[in-house]
């Protein structure tokens, strides 16, 4: 079978580091949206060294996501990129990340399910520096069309958003280039995200924004309306992906402030599509 839960839950994958300079804090803050308003002062410190500021939503970077794709169409996962999706992420901050530095990935997979239409792989990574855990990402990964065996899911205490109307609404205009300039930064190089031809094999008009992409928008977005923009202040961000974005679209970005976290739900405007659910910030 092309996924095989036997083979995968549990499996160690290789150890891996990942590296970072402030020139690439920089160009990431900039790629999500920093300093979008040349005017604003306090986004000066997340694109003006030294020391830029580094948003958790990096964490979500340093594992390379060439790792991710090294185990597609290996033993145990025999499909093809072109059905990879991805589907939830999850970032638990420990330590504030520097604006500079090389982290150790220690990384398994968690959990391997079966939704007949598609599965779902659970890949968690320990980031450490010298031994210290800096930050635990934990991200879905979901293969269409590869389900059918056998995997059944377990039962998931889910936080959603509120049904009220939200508390405020935040906008973002992606740019045109918004997934070329986020690509170099992320290392995420997945040939949807720029390819056109890659992006209609995969039933895509014109490529598509890297979900991540939209994930440190929001993250962004959210710190600076709801956190000082103040990222030290953030101990946890965790989203699920239910749609695409394509670059130069709006994002809106509606907020709820709840006792122990702000939670918000993401829609494209000019489709008025949900492109992420449940965008939890939980505070330290």
């Amino acid at each position: 079978m092309p996924i095989n839960p036997d083979m995968l839950l549990n499996k160690d994958l290789e150890e891996v580091e990942g590296y970072w300079s402030e020139e690439r804090i920089i160009l990431y803050n900039i790629a999500v949206g920093s300093s979008q308003d040349p005017m604003n002062k306090s986004d000066l410190k997340f694109t003006v060294g030294p020391s830029p500021k580094v948003l958790p939503s990096f964490a979500a970077c340093i594992y390379p996501m060439e790792s991710v794709f090294s185990i597609i169409g290996s033993e145990g996962l025999e499909v093809s990129m072109t059905s990879l999706l991805h589907g939830e992420q999850k970032l638990t901050i420990h330590k504030d990340i520097p604006s500079s530095g090389k982290a150790i990935a220690r990384s398994k997979i968690t959990a391997v399910e079966d939704y007949i239409k598609f599965g779902s792989v659970t890949i968690k990574s320990d980031l450490y520096m010298d031994n210290d855990k800096i930050a635990t990402s934990e991200s879905v990964m979901l293969f269409i069309g590869e389900g059918g065996f056998g995997a059944k899911p377990k039962k998931k205490d889910r936080v959603t958003s509120p049904k009220t109307d939200p508390q405020k609404v935040l906008e973002y205009k992606t740019l045109d280039n918004q997934a070329i300039l986020y690509r170099v930064p992320s290392g995420d190089n997945n040939p949807l995200h720029v390819d056109p031809d890659f992006a209609k094999v995969a039933g895509f008009e014109k490529p598509i924004l890297h979900g991540l992409c939209t994930y440190g928008i929001t993250c962004k977005k959210l710190i600076e309306s709801e956190f000082s923009n103040d990222p030290s202040r953030v101990s946890e961000i965790s989203a699920r992906f239910s749609g695409p974005v394509t670059p130069g679209n709006t994002l809106l970005i509606n907020v709820w402030n709840q006792d122990s976290y702000t939670i918000a739900n993401v829609i494209e405007k000019e489709t008025n599509s949900v492109v992420l659910k449940d965008f939890i910030v939980k505070p330290r």
